[in-house]
């Protein structure tokens, strides 16, 4: 049986809760990555932060609200790409990570991570031992284990 301990990815790129939106985007162009796992001084992981939560950041409409005579009157958010990456970018990644992480301990075999992806709709679980983050199995690990098994 394989095992989570077996093909994780121990070189895990970790960023803090109030890092800035703005670097954790450099980093992941640095990096080459989509996400990151969010911990806190004592390595406790707090989120994790991705692509999509930056994608869905920058695409959230803010409807405006006028109290005009006592009628309540709703605008678009008409900001422009470039307004709403510069609202962004200073932003702490707390305020955008997923807070909710599915994590699995070093002997979760990789069934039982495939379903965890399927029935969450996630690309990666970290895995941790005792709390800590030890690694990180991302759907690529996965396919690549069944693959390697498959011959």
């Amino acid at each position: 049986m394989i095992l989570a301990r077996d093909i994780m990815t121990t070189d895990v790129v970790v960023v803090h809760p109030d890092d800035r939106v703005g670097d954790v985007v450099q980093l992941f162009v640095q990096e080459g990555v989509t996400s990151a796992v969010v911990i806190d001084k004592e390595g406790k992981i707090k989120g994790i932060i991705t692509d999509g939560d930056i994608m869905a950041a920058v695409r959230q409409r803010r409807p405006v609200f006028v109290d005009l005579f006592n009628s309540l009157f709703v605008l678009e958010d008409n900001n422009d790409l470039t307004t709403k990456v510069q609202f962004l970018t200073p932003r702490p990644v707390k305020d955008i990570m997923t807070r909710r992480v599915i994590a699995v301990g070093e002997d979760a075999s990789i069934a039982e991570i495939a379903g965890l992806m399927t029935d969450h709709k996630i690309k990666q679980v970290p895995v941790v031992r005792e709390g800590q983050l030890i690694g990180l199995v991302r759907r690529h690990d996965i396919v690549q284990a069944v693959a390697r098994n498959a011959t």
